[in-house]
């Protein structure tokens, strides 16, 4: 019976075995039953005994292969895949066919993500069919392959190659997403699953996102030259150009001839405002490729931003021999024609012809919009508030639009509107609006407010000739006429002409004698005869004082300067109807 209770056998496996052991040990008659012994033995046997069994394995298509391999092969950076392929190469030996398709993923992960590392790994002919070669093939038909069953990193990821193939179709974003997603949180360090979702997201016009995914792609993978090179792109797409530009000047220093590079160099270089170094850069690619139009564009850009409109306008011409439809060689040519060649009608063709053929670009209304607020004209149309309208409509923030809106409110004299307006631009964007917003507060009747953001502005930087333009507005227009004479004494006699021409314009409203006021007045035309605030004051003294001929003198000068301004010519008909009376 011990051994009953020891093994703890089931009781029918049990009961034969008792038989034969009482029939030859005792006689019947002498036996004696043991119930005690009996009942713990069944109550034993009825207990169901644990065993502890192996964890359940998951076992897919490459779970053969050395779990380090496949991790290296999921990272997915060129060093890793390179360090993979080593550790999967036999020499004279047979690869196992799951080994075989391991190599074929590998080489196009290489080919298709990574072409600048021109990666060599062995592609065996295979012959099972497998969902991972399958998703490859129809990534290079421009097809994503949601067919996978996403068992694993490399069927959840393969798919969105297709990224890098085709930029046809769009209707697959989504699972794209979900599925790199799912494919990260099996291998949160996988280089290659970043790039690709953030090169999703790019498509997808996520910008932010997108910087996000090719930083963590480049840190893992420094040396990656593809993860650096979409971080510098992506970076200057958000705006940060500096980051861009270090990154840039980085790749160049290893990709010298590299036009890519190089054209990434420039643009960040131009959106820093840099401008010889972006022309530096661009000279380089034409060095090349003399006969790339994008970049001969490209030049006569950075050729009118430093002012210099005779190469600018070579250029242009050069560029109009293959294509004159081009929006941005519309508007350079548009500004070229009104800030070199002075023809504001001409200007003002081109910017039509340019709102006519892409009427919803934003860059091209604000280019029309910026021309009919200068002007005091209408461009297609429409005055400069209409069109700035327009973008704010979409973009109530526009800085740009802002701007432009403030400018056609002062040019029609409504400066409550200017003031309301201009309060929500210096908000936004003080360091580049203040100068703006003083001359607003001086004329809408807000001189105290102008008066302390002038006099900031002068304590911290008393030499810098805007300021103290600022300062001398604001001294003028509250009164302090005897601080503002000492201070235009003082500046005189270094000043330069146009400083002069302001400093002699602003100290005529600090004279009650007509002859200084005279004088001043043509002591600033002297300095700068195209002074229009010069030459308008003296159209209004005239005017006051009833002389009409001589007000009409000064108002035509104006007028030649700003042809289009349709209050300005409202003026000059008014003037043309006294005199003819």
């Amino acid at each position: 019976m011990k051994c009953l209770v020891h093994y703890a056998l089931p009781l029918a496996a049990l009961l034969p075995v008792f038989f034969f052991s009482s029939c030859g040990s005792v006689p019947k008659a002498e036996s004696a039953p043991e119930p005690v012994v009996e009942e713990t033995a069944e109550r034993e046997a009825a207990e169901p005994v644990a065993i502890a069994l192996p964890p359940k394995k998951n076992v897919t298509y490459f779970s053969s292969i050395d779990p380090q391999i496949l991790e290296a092969v999921e990272i997915g950076s060129p060093a890793s895949l390179r360090q993979a392929a080593l550790s999967l190469r036999k020499s004279g030996q047979e690869y196992a066919e799951n080994e075989k398709v391991l190599l074929n993923v590998m080489a196009a992960m290489a080919q298709i993500t990574w072409p600048h590392e021109k990666l060599q790994i062995d592609t065996p002919a295979v012959t099972d069919v497998t969902p991972y070669l399958g998703a490859v093939e129809s990534a290079r038909q421009g097809v994503y392959d949601s067919s996978t069953g996403n068992v694993d990193f490399l069927a959840m990821a393969l798919p969105s190659l297709v990224l890098l193939t085709s930029k046809v179709r769009t209707d697959y974003y989504s699972e794209c997403e979900s599925a790199l997603k799912a494919a990260l949180e099996k291998r949160p360090e996988s280089v290659f699953a970043r790039y690709l979702l953030g090169t999703l997201y790019v498509r997808m016009e996520r910008y932010a996102e997108a910087l996000s995914c090719f930083d963590a792609a480049r840190t893992q993978a420094p040396d990656c030259f593809e993860c650096a090179f979409s971080y510098a792109e992506t970076a200057l797409r958000c705006g940060q150009a500096e980051a861009a530009g270090g990154t840039a000047v980085s790749l160049l220093s290893q990709n010298a001839l590299n036009v890519k590079v190089l054209g990434l160099c420039a643009e960040a270089a131009f959106s820093s405002g840099n401008y010889t170094d972006a022309e530096t850069y661009v000279a380089r690619i034409l060095q090349q490729e003399p006969d790339n139009a994008y970049y001969v564009l490209f030049r006569a850009k950075i050729l009118v931003e430093k002012g210099e409109y005779i190469k600018a306008a070579s250029l242009l011409d050069v560029y109009a021999r293959t294509d004159t439809a081009s929006r941005d060689y519309l508007v350079l040519r548009s500004r070229v024609q009104k800030e070199w060649n002075r023809n504001i009608n001409a200007a003002t063709k081109t910017i039509e012809q340019a709102l006519s053929k892409y009427p919803d670009d934003e860059d091209i209304i604000l280019s029309a919009a910026s021309l009919a607020a200068e002007t005091g004209g209408m461009v297609g149309g429409k005055t400069a508030g209409e069109l700035a309208e327009i973008i704010l409509a979409k973009d109530a923030g526009n800085v740009q639009a802002l701007k432009i809106q403030v400018a056609s409110f002062m040019q029609k004299r409504n400066w409550a509107q200017a003031y309301k307006v201009g309060s929500a631009l210096y908000e936004r964007d003080k360091e580049h609006t203040q100068y703006l917003f003083i001359d607003i507060c001086i004329e809408s009747g807000h001189q105290d407010e102008g008066w302390k953001l002038a006099s900031q502005l002068y304590a911290q930087n008393p030499q810098d000739e805007a300021v103290q333009q600022s300062y001398i507005k604001v001294l003028v227009a509250t009164g302090r006429k005897t601080e503002a004479s000492r201070l235009i004494a003082q500046l005189l006699p270094a000043a330069a002409t146009r400083m002069k021409s302001f400093l002699f314009y602003e100290r005529s409203f600090l004279s009650d004698s007509d002859d200084a006021v005279f004088s001043d007045l043509r002591a600033s035309l002297t300095a700068n005869p195209r002074n229009k605030d010069a030459l308008f004051r003296l159209y209004s003294i005239y005017y006051r004082k009833k002389e009409y001929r001589k007000a009409q003198y000064y108002l035509k000068q104006v007028v030649a300067l700003s042809p289009t301004d349709e209050s300005l010519l409202a003026l000059n008909r008014e003037l043309d109807s006294l005199l003819a009376r």
